[in-house]
Formats: structure tokens, C-alpha cells, sequence
């Protein structure tokens, strides 16, 4: 059977057997690609080349049809947000495999599988975990020999030993032989329509979903997928710019006279405004709070400071208590010293914050919400960004954030 009509018998078998994903499979076109190496999908358009898909059998051509739409499901073409293109494939193929497999998928061979930490993680939370795990693995030292296997004597070098689906870094160094997500396209297509959105998607999959359901076809593994694929997702940053910026100060000041009367003789006020004034930040850095999510912590820091310029920072690092205090004034660079890994408790920091030389104007707190919290509800407005969305934080504004 040629490569087109092993695509098209394998989209009639998700359609008939596993509708949720058979149904979002009739929304891709389907278009061979002899330049690509396996398969790819951009939200749009499925692209396989054809050699590739002739090398496989029926069900692992299912498999592969699922894969690429579980990835236009999940926003995937939509979410790399400048990440490294070759990095965010390895992170969505890890995040999707194991449902698929779990739903009975037969994959092709050499799939990525999240494991450990990685498991039931977003695709953002598991790259960024690759990332750290890659900046932590020791260089090569320099030298004679660098590059080459060390062998003894008399004895013949070693092979390397081929890692199993599913082990940890299994083919990571590797093309994904999955195939590639792509970035979505902005414009219309040949025929004149508009190329399709995120939220066009999510739509899609709510229905495929409802359609699988009646049918009694909406197993564990596709209920996952569908609740994550149709999860509102924020974009951090500008939601903290909305909250700062609104308590930003802004008044008519008689200090500096308004240009528009002096001619006149009139001393009219001029509209002063403000940056933001004093900020506190409190950054969990108990002992559930991992390496990772520190350092998504101090991303969403460092914009802070750079585009709302504060009068002053002062971040608190806390568990059980308040384990270390640093203070930055406006322009000072940002030392990221996190001290912490016991239990959780905010009484004392909030106590700190309320009484501090120089008030906060407001409050971000990051945390997992897996806390004691103060009795009484300070008075300064308070923002907790979370990536636990089972829990809401019994003051101020909650926010789940999907790292």
C-alpha cells in the first residue's frame, strides 16, 4: 500500500476506534513532504514523508496520527515562545507519549516517554527540567584523547549500549523520529482560509471530547489530554504588569507646573506619574518547591524589575520562617540567592512584610500553596502565582500559572 493510502486507512481507523482523536484528525490536511525526515505538524497541516511512512506498519501509523494531533490538541504549535525548536520537540513528545501509550497506542520505535519528574509535567515544565539537567552535566575536559573512547590495552573499545523507549535521555541527542512540531501559520493558507488558533483548537477538542463520551470511548489517558488541552493558560508576565501598574501611583503634583499655562501667568498643576513604589516578593523555597520552579521564580523576577523599574525590591526567601532578606534598589542587579527547604508557614513573613522600614505598595508571592497561612488578611494587596491549581490561597488573587 502506497504512503497516502496507509494515512488514509489509519485516519479511518481513529475515526472508527478511538474517536476523539479520530475527529480532530479529519481537521488536519494531510500532504507528503518527501523533504522532511519523518512527519510534521503545524496545526494546520500533517506532513509526512513517504518512504518513512511506508517503513511502518497500520498500527504504528495510527500511533503516529495520534501523535501529531495530540500535539495540535495541546497548543504545541502555539506555545514554543522562542524556546529552542529541537529542545521543545523532545519536551511535547515526552509530554503526550505516555498517554497515547497508556490509551494503547502502538508508537513507532524510539519514542520519547517522560519519566520521573517529568511525569504528568506540561511541556514548558519538562524542557525547562531538561535545560537545568543539561547546564548541570560535567563538560569534557580538554586534552589528548578528547573525543575519542579510552580503552586499555589489548582490549577493544566498548560500544555504547542502545537505550530502550522510554528510559531516561533515551535519543534525546537524536533527531525526534516522531517527527516536528512547527510553529503555526500565521496567514491563509492556498485555498484563501484562515490559518486555524490555539483557541480554535481547544473548541475542537471540548467536541471531540463530547463525541467520545457519547460514544463510551473517552478512556482515562484522553480525559488528561482534554483537560489540559482546554486549560486557560495566562501569560504571567502580563497578568503581574496589570497588577503592579494598577497600583502604581499617578496625581496631579503643584511641584512641577503644567508648560501648557506658565505663558499665561497660570500655575497650573501637571499630571505626575509614578513608577511603581516598594515591592516585596516572597519566593517559597520550602523543601516541595523544586530547582526548576525556582528558576521560573527568578525569570518572572528579573522581567519585573526591568520593565516596572520599582523605587525598590526587597525579596523574602521563606519556609517555615524567613530564611533570608535581600534587598535591591532601583537599578542594583538582581543576586539570586534562595535559602530554604524546610516546611511552609507564612505567618512570620507576612508579619515581616507589614512591618517593614519601608511598606510595600503590593505583594507578589510565589508558592505552591502547600502552606500555613497568616489568620488575619494583611492589608497589602497580594498576587500568588501557583503552579498547583488545586489550591486557592485564602487571600489576595490566585493565579495558576502553567510553567
Amino acid at each position: 500500500m502506497s504512503a497516502k493510502g496507509k494515512m488514509t486507512a489509519a485516519r479511518t481507523a481513529l475515526v472508527l476506534d478511538h474517536p476523539f482523536w479520530g475527529t480532530l484528525a479529519l481537521y488536519l490536511k494531510m500532504q507528503p513532504d518527501p523533504g522532511c525526515q519523518t512527519a510534521w505538524v503545524d496545526g494546520r497541516t500533517l506532513g509526512y514523508e513517504p518512504a518513512f511512512i511506508e517503513s511502518l506498519s497500520h498500527d504504528q501509523v495510527v500511533g503516529l496520527l495520534a501523535h501529531e494531533v495530540s500535539h495540535c490538541a495541546m497548543g504545541h504549535p502555539w506555545r514554543r515562545d522562542g524556546r529552542d525548536l529541537k529542545g521543545w520537540n523532545i519536551a511535547c513528545d515526552k509530554a503526550i507519549n505516555p498517554d497515547l501509550r497508556d490509551s494503547g497506542f502502538k508508537l513507532p520505535p524510539d519514542g520519547l516517554y517522560a519519566t520521573g519528574p517529568e511525569q504528568g509535567k506540561s511541556a514548558e515544565w519538562i524542557y525547562a527540567h531538561l535545560q537545568q539537567r543539561s547546564s548541570q552535566q560535567p563538560q569534557p575536559q580538554p586534552g589528548a584523547g578528547q573525543g575519542q573512547q579510552s580503552q586499555q590495552p589489548g582490549k577493544a573499545p566498548q560500544q555504547p549500549q542502545p537505550q530502550q523507549p522510554g528510559q531516561p535521555g533515551a535519543d534525546e541527542s537524536q533527531p525526534n523520529p516522531l517527527g516536528e512540531v512547527r510553529d503555526a501559520p500565521n496567514g491563509p493558507d492556498a485555498d484563501g482560509s484562515p490559518a486555524p488558533s490555539a483557541e480554535d483548537w481547544k473548541q475542537r477538542v471540548s467536541r471531540a471530547a463530547q463525541q467520545a463520551k457519547m460514544a463510551g470511548k473517552l478512556g482515562a489517558g484522553m480525559q488528561r489530554q482534554v483537560g489540559r488541552a482546554i486549560k486557560t493558560r495566562i501569560d504571567p508576565h502580563a497578568l503581574l504588569h496589570r497588577f503592579f501598574t494598577e497600583r502604581a501611583a499617578a496625581d496631579f503634583s503643584w511641584v512641577t507646573p503644567n508648560p501648557r499655562y506658565v505663558c499665561q501667568g497660570l500655575y497650573m498643576p501637571a499630571l505626575q506619574s509614578h513608577s511603581l513604589g516598594e515591592l516585596a516578593i516572597l519566593v517559597d523555597t520550602s523543601g516541595s518547591v523544586n530547582d526548576v520552579a525556582l528558576q521560573f521564580c527568578r525569570g518572572i523576577i528579573e522581567q519585573l524589575i526591568e520593565e516596572l523599574t520599582p523605587a525598590g525590591v526587597t525579596l523574602y526567601f521563606v519556609d517555615a520562617a524567613v530564611q533570608h532578606i535581600q534587598r535591591l534598589e532601583r537599578g542594583e542587579p538582581l543576586i539570586w540567592e534562595p535559602k530554604g527547604g524546610g516546611g511552609t508557614n507564612f505567618t512570620t513573613a507576612f508579619d515581616t512584610m507589614e512591618k517593614a522600614e519601608i511598606p510595600p505598595v503590593c505583594i507578589v508571592a510565589i508558592s505552591d500553596l502547600e502552606a500555613t497561612f497568616p489568620t488575619a488578611i494583611p492589608s497589602i494587596p497580594v498576587l500568588w502565582l501557583t503552579d498547583n491549581e488545586d489550591v486557592t490561597a485564602p487571600f489576595g488573587e490566585t493565579v495558576f500559572v502553567n510553567r
